[in-house]
C-alpha cells in the first residue's frame, strides 16, 4: 500500500477496519486482471452504497495524498466515484459534495495537456454531481472559466455535458456562460479547443431548444429562444465563417451540427440574412467529410427552420440546394452500414421539408431530370429521382395535391423504359400513385398499361446459353441488386392484383380498361394476370348490378367484341396451368362477362363454369388426377354446348371467322395454337356452310407449322372432327395438299440446292400423314371401310418406305396405329379382316430395328410397339414365325438399352415432339409398350404353349448382370403371367394341364433373392401368379382364395431390407409355399431347373436356390435319395469358394449329415488350425460341438490342455517397476478358441452345467493371466500343427488377411460364451452394467473385474461357490502374479457377499488372507487389505470375532512403506470406515482419537480420491460420538470443521461427495437444528449446490442463538461463541496450495463477519483478519484475489 503524505485530509472515518479495508481496495483497485479490476470496482461501489461517506471520503483523501498515483488507477477511482455519486446523490452532505467537485475540478484540469480517460472521469463526476449541486459545480467551473483567459478543454465539455444532463438548471446559466464564452472563440487556436466550443454551443443550442419545447414544465416559463439569438448569432459568425473552413474534418462536424441546432435560434432576419452563404457552406463539405450523415442532419435542421410557416426565403438557393442533394439520393445507401441508411433518408427528408414551401419547383426539377438525356439520365439518376417521387408522393400529400396531373405526365417518359432496377423502382412509384388517386388522371391508363408489359416479361437467359443470333451469352450481372425479369415479372404480377383488389379507386380507371389489354397478342404471356383483375371487377360489379356493368361496345370500342372475346378466353383457357395458372381465372372472368358476350350463354355457363372450376382445384389438392386431353376434352364439350345453345349458324360463322381470325396470336405459343385449332375442327363440325368449311380447312393448312409436332396435332384432330361431317371434303383437300405441297421443288442450278425444300415437303408430308390417321380414327364408321384402302391407304403407302426423317416416320406411325383403332371391332361394331395389316407391321418392325441401341434418342419405337399392339388385336390371328419375330425385334430392342434410357438427344423439331421428355421417361414409355404389346400377342393364345412362347424370349434378359435388364423383363413377366390369370377360359379343346408350371417355378426363385429390391418383389409377384394359374389348373374357380399362395403378399413386404438373414427367412418361407404346391409329376423338372440356378452369376440368387433345393429335399426327397447326396456332396466340396451366407448354411447341413461317420478325425484335424480360425471352422466346431458325448470328451482334453500348459511366455526385465513384456503360447490359446466355439452350441448346455466348476474356475484364471498379453508369433506352432494349405492360384486374390487375435479379448468371449451357455443371465447381467468386459481388458483394473464374476457368482449361482472355491485355492500359491491377484480378488469378493453364509468358508479365506498379507506383490497386499475390510459384510458375529485382528491389519495398511501412490492407505481407510460401521464402542474408543489424528493429514493431500476417503472416514466415526467418547470426538468436529466446508468445493467431484456425506453424518452431533436440517436438505451427494449462497446461509445460520443452548450438555452449542476460532480457522487457509480452497476461506469468512452482529464483533481478531484478507489481494491468482475482495465488501460495519 502506498503511505499517505502528513498533513494530507483526513478520511471521514467510521473508525473501524472498515476504514482499512476501503483503503487497502482503493490500494488494489488497479489490478492487472481485467476480471479483478472490474470486481474490486464493484466491491468498493457496494461498500460506498452501505458507507458513502466514508468510502468517498477515502477516495477523495486517497487521490490528494497520491499526487503521483498510476493514471489508470485514478481513472479506476474516479469512475468508481461516479457510480457512487449516482446512487447515493441524494443523501450526500453538502461539504462532501463541494470535496469531491473541487477533487474533480483540480483532477480534470490538473494537466493542461489533454489526457481522455482521466479527464474524461473526472467530468462524469462533476456531471453526477451537477445532477443535484448544479449550482456549486457551475460555481467551481467558473473559476476555471474567467473572461479572457483560454479555459481547460475538459471544463467546456463538461459544460456541455452539464447542459444535457441538467436542461432546467442550466438553460438559466447559458446567458452568462455565453456571455464569457463568446470572446474566447476568437482566442481559441487549436482545433481541439474549437471542437470543445463547437460541441458545448451545441448542447447549448439544444437544451435551449428542448426547455422551449417543454415550456410547461420549466421553473422560468418566460424563457424564449429570441433572449439566446444574440448570443448564437455571435458564435454562429465565428463558427461559421471562420471554423468551417478548417481542415480537421472532426471539427468541421462538430460545427456542422452546431450550425444545425443554432439555426432553430436564430432570428428570422438574420438567418434570412445569412441563408445563402449557410446553405452553401455546408453543402460544400459534402465533398470534406467522409461520412455525410452529420452534414446531411445539419442541413436538415437548417432547411427545417427556413421553411417553418412555408417560409419562402430558401428561394434563392433553391436550385443549387435541389442540385446538391439529388446526386445524394442516387447514390444508393451501402444497407450493411446504418449511417449510409441513415444519410440517405435524411436526404430524402430534405425533399419533404422543401416540398412544404417550393413543392412546384421540386416536382419541376425531378421531371426534368427524368425527361433530360445524357449523363445524367443514368440508371442509378432515374431511380434516385423515382425514389423521390415515390417519397414526396407517400409523405408531403398536402404540398402535392395540385401537382398531381404534373406528376403522372411527367412520369410518362419512364414508360419505356428497358432497364429493370429502373422499372422496379417506378413500379412502387406507381403503386404509391395508385394509393393516392393519382391514376385517374389522364395518362394513368399508361401507367397500368406499364404493369402489365412487365408481367410479360420473359425469364431471364440462364448463364452460357446464347440470347441471339450472334451468339451473345445470357450472364448473371455482378451488381448485387440485380433485378431478373422473373423478379419484376412477379413483383408486378402482385401489383396489378393489389390495386385491383384492395385500392377502391382503381376500380373506376380499370373497368372497363383492363379488358382492352385482353386482345392484344404482346400481352398474351400476362393474360392470367389480366384476367384475375378482369374477373374480380366483373364479378364484383355482375353481383352489385353496378350501372357501369354492362358494356357499350360503340363507345368501348377498343374492347373485343363478343364474339372475338369468347375466342380468346375458350382458346387461353385450354391450357389452364400456363401463365401461373390462369383457367381458374379465365374461367371466372367468362361467367362474369357472360351477360356482356351473349345472354342465351348465361345459363349454360354459370351451370358449366364452377364445375370446371372445381376440376381444376381438385387436380391442384392432387395432381395424379390431371390429364390435359381430359381437360380439353371438357371445354371443347362446352364450346358444343355453347354453339348448340345459341343455335344461330350465322353467329357461329361469325365466331369461327374469329377463331380464324385469331391464329396469328399464337404464333409464339404452339400449344394455345393445338386447341384453337381443334376448337376451329369442332366449330366446322357443327356448321353446314361448306364454303366455310373449306375456307377454314385451307386456313388450317395455311397457318400450321408443319417444324411443330404440337401444331401439327392440333391440326390433324381438327381436321379428324372437320371429318366426321366432313368426311369427303376433307379427302379432298389432303389429296389436294400432297399434289401442291409434297412435291419436291428444286432451288438452285440443276437441282443441287434442294436440302430446304426436302425439308419442307418432309415436314408437310408428317402433317399430311398424321391427318390421314386422325381421318380414319374420326371418320364415320359407316364409311371408314370402303375408304381405308380405296383412298387412304392408297395415299400413305408410297411413303412408307426408305423413311429418313424422324418426324415423317413418327406420325406414320402414329397414323398407323390410329388406323389400327379405327378398324378394331369395338370401334367399328363389327368384324373386319384387315389385309394388309401384315404389311404395315412389317414396317414397323423395320422401323424399329434402326433405332439405335447405344442410347434412346426418340420415342419412335415406343410408337411403332404401340402400333403392333393395335395391329396384332385385328384379325385374323398371326402365325408362329412372324409372332416369333416381332416378339425377338421388340424385346431386344428395348431390353438392351443402358440403364434409365443412356444419354438421349435430338431437339423437339427433329425428334418429332418428344423433346420436353427425357431418356428414362422414353425408357419407361418403350417398357410399357412393351407390355402391352407381349400381352395382346398372349391373348391370342391363352395356354401353356402360347405362354412359353412369349416366356422363351425372357428367359435369356432373366440372369443377366445388369440389374436394370433384368428388372425390365421381370415386369414384363408379371404383366404377361397376370395378362394369362385374366383371360384363362377352359373350354372343351383347352389344354388340361399347366405343363411348366414347375418350369416356371424353378426360373423365377433365384429372383426371389435378387440384388436387386425391384427383381426380388416382381419375382415374388410372378410366383404368386403362377401358382394361382396352377390352382386353376386344379380345378379351382377364379375367386378361390388359397391361404398359402395368398400369404405370398407379407414376403414382398419383407424382401424390402437387404438383411441377409431377412432374405433367408423369406425364401424359407417360400420354400414352404412350393413344397406343398409343386405337383408330384412336376417335382423332377422343378429340381433340374432349379440345380441350374445354383450357379445363378448372383450370390444372393444361387443362395435362394440352395435353400429352397434344401427344403424341397428334406420334405421331399425319399425318393431322390440318390440325387440329394450328390448336390450335398458337390456344395461340401465348393464350401471354401462359396461367399453367401444362406449357400453356405446349406452346405454345412450337409457337412453335419456327412460327418456323423467321421467325428473324431474332424475334431482332431481342426484343433491345430491357425488362429484365429476361420470362417468354416468355426462352423464346423459348431457343427461337431452338437454331440453331447463328443463335447464331454472335448472339454475335458481342453481342460487340460489349459491347466498343464503355461499362458505365457515373459521376458526379464531390469527395472522392477516396469511390467515385463509377455506372450501368449499357442497351445492353450487354440484350446480356449475351441472351447469358445463350442459354447455357441446350445446342445452343450447340459455338459456345461455339470462341470460348471471346472469351466468357471479355468476361465476365470485364463482371462486374468492373458490380461496384457501379446498374441503369438505368427510361425509359433505345436508340434502337432501343420501350415495351412495355400489356396488354389485362382482363388489366391480373395483370401482375406486374417486379424491379429488378441489373448485377452479371445478369453473373454470364452467366459461370455461360457455364462451364457450355463444360463448365468445374472452374471452377464451384471457385468455388462457395471462395464465388467472393459475392466478386465485393463491391465491394472482387471482386479475389479474379477469382484464383479464373484459378486455375480455368490449372487446368482450360489450353488457352485464352494467347488469353485476349490478349485480356485491351488493357484493361491502359483508362481504367476495374475493367477495369485486373480484369486485373492475373487476371494476378497466373495467375503463382501458374506461367502454365501458359509462360516467355513469365512474362516477359509480370511485364513488365505492374512497369509497373503506379506505377498512381494503390493496389489495382493492391496486386495487382502481389501478383504479383510469386507469381513465387515459378513454379520456381527464374524465381525466381532476378527475384529481385534482385521483393526491391526487395517492400521498396518495405513503404514505401508512400500505404498508410494497411496493405494494400499486407501484401501485401509476404506476398510476402517465399513468395519468401523459395524464394531461396538467399546472396540474403539482407545484407538478413536489416534483414528482422527491418522487420518487428519490426509484432508490436505495431493490425491483427491484419499482426501475424499478420508472425508468419509471422518464421517463414519460419528457413530461413535454420541457416547462416551462423545466430548473429545465434538471436539474434533469443531477442528475439522472448517476443513469440511471448505472443501465442500473442492476442485474435485469425489472430494465433494466426500464432505456432504461427512456433514450430513455430523449434523446430528453439531448441536443445532438448523444446521442440521440444512445439511440434510442440501448436501445432497448427487444434488447440485450453489456454494456461496449455501454458506452465506450456513453463516447466517451459525450466527443465530441456539434454543437448545445447555451448559450441562456440550453437544449443544452456541456458534456464535466459535465464530472466532472459525475464522481463524479459515485464516489458515490462505497458505493452502489450491487456489479453490483458498477463494472458499475468504468468501466464508466473508460470509460470517458480515453477518455477524454488531454486538460480537468485538470477540473477532479483526485486525488480524483484516490484515491477511488485505494480503490476499496481492495473491498470485485472480480468483483469490476476486474471492478476497467479495469478502472484503461484506465487511461494511467493521
Amino acid at each position: 500500500m502506498i503511505m499517505p503524505v502528513a498533513g494530507e485530509p483526513e478520511v471521514r472515518a467510521t473508525g473501524g477496519q472498515v476504514d482499512v479495508i476501503t483503503m487497502a481496495l482503493i490500494d488494489a483497485a488497479y489490478d492487472k486482471n481485467e476480471n479483478v479490476r472490474d470486481l474490486i470496482g464493484t466491491s468498493l461501489y457496494d461498500l460506498g452504497r452501505k458507507q458513502p461517506v466514508m468510502v468517498l471520503s477515502s477516495l477523495h483523501s486517497y487521490l490528494i495524498r497520491h499526487a503521483k498515483l498510476a493514471q489508470g488507477h485514478r481513472v479506476v477511482l474516479l469512475s468508481t466515484i461516479e457510480r457512487i455519486v449516482k446512487d447515493t446523490i441524494d443523501d450526500m452532505p453538502q461539504t462532501l459534495a463541494r470535496d469531491l467537485i473541487d477533487l474533480s475540478l483540480d483532477e480534470m484540469t490538473r494537466s493542461k495537456d489533454i489526457v481522455p480517460d482521466w479527464q474524461t472521469a473526472a467530468s462524469n463526476v462533476l456531471v453526477a454531481m451537477g445532477t443535484r449541486f448544479c449550482n456549486e459545480v457551475m460555481e467551481g467551473l467558473h473559476q476555471k472559466f474567467q473572461p479572457g483567459v483560454m479555459p481547460h478543454f475538459f471544463v467546456v465539455q463538461t459544460l456541455g455535458s452539464l447542459a444535457s444532463a441538467n436542461v432546467y438548471a442550466m438553460v438559466p446559466f447559458l446567458t452568462a456562460v455565453l456571455g464569457t464564452m463568446l470572446p474566447m472563440l476568437g482566442m481559441a487556436k487549436h482545433d481541439n479547443m474549437k471542437w470543445v466550443f463547437a460541441h458545448a454551443i451545441a448542447k447549448f443550442s439544444e437544451a435551449i431548444l428542448d426547455y422551449v419545447a417543454n415550456i410547461d414544465k420549466a421553473p422560468d416559463p418566460t424563457v424564449k429562444r429570441e433572449m439566446f439569438s444574440g448570443e448564437i448569432y455571435s458564435a454562429y459568425e465565428t463558427f461559421f465563417k471562420v471554423w468551417l473552413q478548417s481542415k480537421e474534418p472532426k471539427l468541421r462536424l462538430a460545427v456542422v451540427e452546431a450550425v444545425g441546432h443554432m439555426s432553430h435560434i436564430l432570428t428570422r432576419d438574420k438567418l434570412e440574412e445569412q441563408l445563402t452563404q449557410l446553405v452553401q457552406g455546408i453543402l460544400g463539405l459534402y465533398k470534406k467529410q467522409p461520412e455525410p450523415f452529420y452534414v446531411t442532419q445539419s442541413l436538415c435542421m437548417i432547411l427545417d427552420a427556413a421553411t417553418e410557416e412555408e417560409s419562402t426565403i430558401l428561394e434563392p438557393q433553391l436550385d443549387m440546394l435541389l442540385n446538391s442533394l439529388h446526386p445524394g439520393v442516387c447514390a444508393q445507401p451501402d444497407f450493411n452500414n446504418a449511417m449510409s441508411v441513415k444519410n440517405h433518408n435524411e436526404l430524402l427528408r430534405c425533399f419533404t421539408v422543401i416540398a412544404r414551401s417550393f413543392s412546384d419547383r421540386t416536382i419541376g426539377f425531378l421531371m426534368q431530370k427524368l425527361e433530360s438525356g445524357g449523363l445524367v439520365n443514368s440508371e442509378k439518376n432515374r431511380i434516385g429521382t423515382l425514389e423521390i417521387i415515390k417519397h414526396l408522393i407517400n409523405s408531403a400529400g398536402p404540398y402535392m395535391e395540385d401537382k398531381k396531373p404534373l406528376v403522372v405526365s411527367g412520369l410518362q417518359a419512364i414508360l419505356t423504359e428497358n432497364n429493370n432496377k429502373v422499372k422496379r423502382m417506378f413500379s412502387q412509384v406507381i403503386i404509391a400513385m395508385a394509393h393516392h388517386e393519382y391514376l385517374e388522371l389522364e395518362g394513368g391508363t399508361l401507367m397500368v398499361e406499364f404493369i402489365v408489359r412487365q408481367c410479360t416479361l420473359p425469364n431471364s437467359p440462364p448463364a452460357h446459353t446464347p440470347t441471339s443470333p450472334t451468339g451473345d451469352y445470357g450472364k448473371r450481372s455482378p451488381d448485387p441488386d440485380f433485378v431478373t425479369n422473373e423478379m419484376l415479372r412477379s413483383m408486378c404480377e402482385n401489383v396489378l392484383q393489389l390495386v385491383t383488389t384492395t385500392i377502391e379507386c382503381m376500380e373506376r380507371v380499370l373497368w372497363p380498361y383492363i379488358l382492352e389489354l385482353l386482345g392484344p397478342p404482346q400481352y398474351t404471356p400476362a393474360f392470367g394476370s389480366i384476367a384475375r383483375c378482369a374477373a374480380h371487377l366483373a364479378n364484383k360489379k355482375r353481383e352489385a348490378n353496378d350501372e357501369d356493368y354492362m358494356l357499350d361496345y360503340e363507345v368501348s370500342v377498343n374492347i373485343p367484341k363478343p364474339p372475338a372475346m369468347i375466342a380468346r378466353l375458350v382458346v387461353m383457357a385450354g391450357q389452364p396451368h400456363a401463365g401461373g395458372g390462369r383457367g381458374q381465372h379465365i374461367l371466372l372472368l367468362m361467367k362474369g362477362l357472360s351477360p356482356n358476350l351473349n345472354p342465351d350463354l348465361v345459363d349454360l355457363w354459370d351451370a358449366v363454369i364452377p364445375k370446371l372450376i372445381q376440376f381444376l382445384e381438385d387436380c391442384d389438392e392432387d395432381e395424379e388426377k390431371w390429364s390435359q386431353k381430359t381437360w380439353e376434352d371438357l371445354m371443347l364439350k362446352m364450346l358444343s354446348k355453347s354453339m348448340e345453345v345459341v343455335n344461330d349458324d350465322d353467329w357461329v360463322v361469325e365466331f369461327g371467322t374469329e377463331m380464324g381470325k385469331q391464329i396469328p396470336l399464337y404464333n409464339s405459343h404452339p400449344e394455345e395454337k393445338n386447341f384453337l385449332y381443334k376448337c376451329l375442327g369442332v366449330i366446322m363440325r357443327s356448321c353446314s356452310n361448306k364454303q366455310f368449311v373449306q375456307q377454314h380447312l385451307d386456313l388450317l393448312f395455311s397457318t400450321v407449322k408443319h417444324t411443330s409436332q404440337v401444331e401439327r396435332e392440333g391440326c390433324a384432330i381438327g381436321v379428324g372432327y372437320c371429318a366426321s361431317s366432313h368426311l369427303d371434303t376433307v379427302i379432298a383437300k389432303l389429296e389436294d395438299v400432297a399434289k401442291k405441297d409434297m412435291v419436291r421443288k428444286s432451288t438452285g442450278f440443276m437441282g443441287l440446292l434442294k436440302d430446304k425444300s426436302e425439308i419442307d415437303v418432309e415436314r408437310v408430308k408428317s402433317t399430311v400423314m398424321l391427318c390421314h390417321g386422325y381421318l380414319t380414327f374420326y371418320a364415320p364408321i359407316t364409311l371408314v371401310t370402303s375408304r381405308i384402302e380405296s383412298s387412304i391407304l392408297r395415299s400413305m403407302n408410297p411413303h412408307f418406305s426408305n423413311v429418313k426423317d424422324p418426324s415423317v416416320k413418327q406420325n406414320l406411325i402414329r397414323a398407323v396405329e390410329l388406323i389400327g383403332k379405327a378398324l378394331h371391332p369395338s370401334h367399328l361394331n363389327a368384324v373386319f379382316e384387315f389385309s394388309r395389316r401384315g404389311e404395315l407391321i412389317t414396317h414397323m418392325q423395320e422401323y424399329i430395328k434402326v433405332e439405335s441401341m447405344s442410347a434412346l434418342h426418340s420415342e419412335t419405337r415406343a410408337l411403332a410397339m404401340n402400333a403392333c399392339s393395335t395391329l396384332v388385336q385385328l384379325d385374323p390371328k398371326m402365325n408362329e414365325a412372324d409372332t416369333f419375330d416381332l416378339i425377338k425385334v421388340t424385346t431386344d430392342s428395348v431390353y438392351g438399352l443402358p440403364a434409365h434410357g443412356g444419354v438421349g438427344g435430338k431437339g423437339k423439331e427433329d425428334s418429332g415432339g418428344e423433346g420436353d421428355k427425357g431418356p428414362q421417361a422414353m425408357m419407361q414409355e418403350a417398357q410399357d409398350c412393351l407390355n402391352s404389346l407381349l400381352k395382346e400377342v398372349l391373348k391370342k393364345s391363352v395356354t401353356p404353349d402360347g405362354l412359353q412362347e412369349v416366356f422363351k424370349h425372357l428367359e435369356p434378359w432373366m440372369v443377366s448382370t445388369q440389374d436394370h435388364e433384368r428388372e425390365r423383363v421381370m415386369h414384363t413377366a408379371l404383366e404377361i403371367f397376370n395378362c394369362y390369370l385374366e383371360h384363362l377360359e377352359f373350354g372343351p379343346l383347352s389344354p388340361t394341364v399347366f405343363s411348366n408350371h414347375g418350369t416356371l417355378l424353378a426360373r423365377l426363385t433365384p429372383r426371389c433373392t435378387d440384388p436387386s429390391l425391384t427383381v426380388r418383389q416382381v419375382a415374388i409377384d410372378c410366383v404368386q401368379v403362377v401358382l394361382k394359374i396352377g390352382l386353376r389348373y386344379e380345378g379351382q374357380p377364379v375367386d378361390h382364395k388359397d391361404q398359402m399362395v395368398e400369404a405370398l403378399t407379407t414376403l414382398k413386404e419383407r424382401v424390402v431390407k437387404d438383411d441377409p438373414q431377412v432374405l433367408f427367412s423369406v425364401v424359407s418361407d417360400l420354400a414352404k409355399v412350393l413344397v406343398k404346391k409343386v405337383p408330384t409329376d412336376q417335382l423332377l423338372p422343378f429340381l433340374d431347373r432349379l440345380l441350374q440356378g445354383l450357379i445363378d452369376v448372383h450370390p444372393h440368387a444361387s443362395s435362394g436356390a440352395c435353400v429352397v433345393l434344401n427344403s424341397m429335399v428334406k420334405t421331399r426327397g425319399s425318393s431322390l435319395h440318390q440325387q440329394v447326396r450328390d448336390v450335398i456332396d458337390a456344395l461340401h466340396v465348393k464350401l471354401g469358394e462359396i461367399t453367401v451366407e444362406q449357400t453356405k448354411k446349406g452346405t454345412l447341413r450337409t457337412v453335419r449329415t456327412m460327418a456323423t461317420h467321421h467325428l473324431v478325425g474332424v475334431a482332431n484335424a481342426l484343433l491345430n488350425k491357425p488362429l484365429p480360425f476361420d470362417e468354416n471352422l468355426v462352423e464346423c466346431w459348431k457343427i461337431l460341438a452338437a454331440e453331447t458325448q463328443l463335447t464331454t470328451n472335448l472339454m475335458d482334453h481342453l481342460l487340460e490342455i489349459m491347466a498343464r500348459h503355461v499362458p505365457y511366455e515373459e521376458k526379464a526385465v531390469k527395472d522392477r517397476k516396469q511390467r515385463p513384456p509377455r506372450t501368449a503360447t499357442a497351445l492353450p490359446m487354440a484350446a480356449s478358441c475351441a472351447l469358445a466355439e463350442i459354447l455357441q452350441v446350445p446342445e452343450t448346455e447340459e455338459v456345461v452345467i455339470s462341470n460348471y466348476h471346472r469351466l468357471f474356475s479355468a476361465v476365470m484364471v485364463r482371462v486374468g493371466a492373458t490380461t496384457g498379453v501379446k498374441p503369438p508369433p505368427k510361425d509359433q506352432a505345436s508340434s502337432d500343427q501343420k501350415p495351412a494349405p495355400k489356396p488354389k492360384k485362382k482363388d489366391a486374390g480373395t483370401v482375406p488377411q486374417k486379424k491379429e487375435l488378441d489373448p485377452c479379448d479371445q478369453a473373454i468371449e470364452t467366459l461370455q460364451g461360457f455364462l451364457t451357455r450355463s444360463k448365468s443371465e445374472g452374471i452377464l447381467e451384471l457385468m455388462e452394467e457395471e462395464g465388467g468386459w472393459e475392466l478386465l481388458k485393463d491391465a491394472d483394473k482387471f482386479q475389479d473385474g474379477i469382484m464383479l464374476l464373484a459378486r455375480g457368482l455368490a449372487t446368482t449361482n450360489v450353488q457352485h461357490v464352494a467347488q469353485v472355491v476349490a478349485c480356485l485355492n491351488s493357484f493361491l500359491s502359483s508362481l504367476l502374479e495374475p493367477q495369485r491377484v486373480v484369486v485373492v480378488a475373487f476371494f476378497a469378493e466373495l467375503i463382501n457377499q458374506k461367502c454365501v453364509n458359509d462360516l467355513m468358508l469365512v474362516e477359509l479365506l480370511v485364513n488365505s488372507m492374512l497369509g497373503r498379507l506379506v505377498d512381494e506383490s503390493h496389489i495382493v497386499r492391496m486386495l487382502c487389505i481389501r478383504g479383510l475390510g469386507n469381513i465387515a459384510s459378513v454379520g456381527d458375529g464374524q465381525v466381532h470375532k476378527y475384529s481385534t485382528t482385521v483393526l491391526s491389519a487395517m492400521m498396518a495398511g495405513m503404514d505401508d512403506k512400500e505404498d508410494p501412490d497411496d493405494h494400499i492407505t486407501l484401501e485401509a481407510m476404506g476398510g476402517l470406515s465399513k468395519i468401523l460401521a459395524e464394531v461396538d464402542e467399546g472396540n474403539v474408543r482407545a484407538i478413536l482419537i489416534n483414528i482422527t489424528l491418522r487420518i487428519r493429514p490426509c484432508f490436505e493431500k495431493e490425491k483427491s480420491s484419499v482426501r475424499a476417503e478420508a472425508f468419509k472416514l471422518f464421517g463414519n466415526l460419528s457413530r461413535f460420538g454420541d457416547g462416551p467418547s462423545k466430548a473429545p470426538f465434538l471436539e474434533q468436529i469443531h477442528t475439522n470443521f472448517i476443513s469440511l466446508l471448505l472443501h465442500l468445493n473442492d476442485e474435485d467431484d469425489e472430494v465433494k461427495r466426500g464432505c456432504k456425506s461427512a456433514l450430513r453424518q455430523l449434523g446430528p452431533l453439531i448441536g443445532s437444528d438448523v444446521i442440521n436440517d440444512m445439511f440434510q436438505k442440501h448436501l445432497l451427494e448427487e444434488a447440485n449446490l450453489h456454494y456461496g449462497e449455501f454458506m452465506n446461509n450456513l453463516a447466517k445460520a451459525l450466527l443465530q442463538k441456539n434454543s437448545r443452548r445447555d451448559d450441562d450438555d456440550p453437544s449443544i452449542t452456541d456458534f456464535s461463541d466459535k465464530i472466532n476460532f472459525y475464522v481463524m480457522g479459515c485464516v489458515s487457509f490462505f497458505k493452502s496450495t489450491w487456489e479453490t480452497v483458498k477463494g472458499n476461506a475468504a468468501m466464508f469468512i466473508g460470509f460470517l463477519l458480515g453477518n455477524l452482529s454488531q454486538d460480537k464483533h468485538m470477540a473477532i481478531s479483526k485486525e488480524h483478519v483484516c490484515g491477511a484478507l488485505i494480503q490476499l489481494l496481492k495473491d498470485p491468482s485472480p480468483h483469490v484475489r476476486v474471492r478476497a475482495a467479495e469478502a472484503m465488501s461484506l465487511l461494511h460495519e467493521y
